[in-house]
């Protein structure tokens, strides 16, 4: 099986209390996703070595994400969390996407492209987003 990348899917109820808060700053008619913090493209275990997740983020085990900041551009939206391991040196800042801005021409790796002067912190509201580490087959 062909893993699509491996990451951190948040928990229905953690994903819930965060689109409550930021219900009034995501834009209408954005496609909401807020679902997962990648750590790596791929499997935690690359095939040729040249990375292994496996000690930091066990498949299945529980991670919270501290989160420190929100922010957005004109195609997504993201909260930046604190990951407790490294993760992939690839990935701009440890994250979550929030929104997108479908008509806009935003997907989701456009997360990685919101410049970090606009981002805010919010790390004093003390939200902690729950997951769980997954490797996500590809479709």
């Amino acid at each position: 099986m062909n893993i699509s990348y491996s990451g951190v899917v948040i928990d229905d109820l953690t994903r819930s209390n965060l689109l409550a808060m930021l219900n009034n700053a995501i834009p209408m008619g954005w496609e909401v996703i807020a679902h997962h913090m990648t750590i790596t493209m791929g499997p935690l275990l690359h095939r040729k070595g040249k990375h292994d997740f496996t000690h930091s983020y066990p498949p299945g085990s529980p991670v919270n994400l501290p989160v420190i900041a929100v922010g957005m551009d004109d195609r997504a939206m993201a909260v930046q969390v604190a990951p407790p391991a490294p993760i992939s040196h690839k990935i701009t800042f440890p994250h979550v996407t929030v929104a997108v801005n479908r008509e806009g021409g935003g997907k989701p790796f456009h997360s990685n492209k919101i410049p970090p002067e606009n981002f805010q912190n919010i790390s004093h509201l003390g939200i902690v987003l729950k997951g769980t580490v997954v490797e996500v087959p590809q479709m």
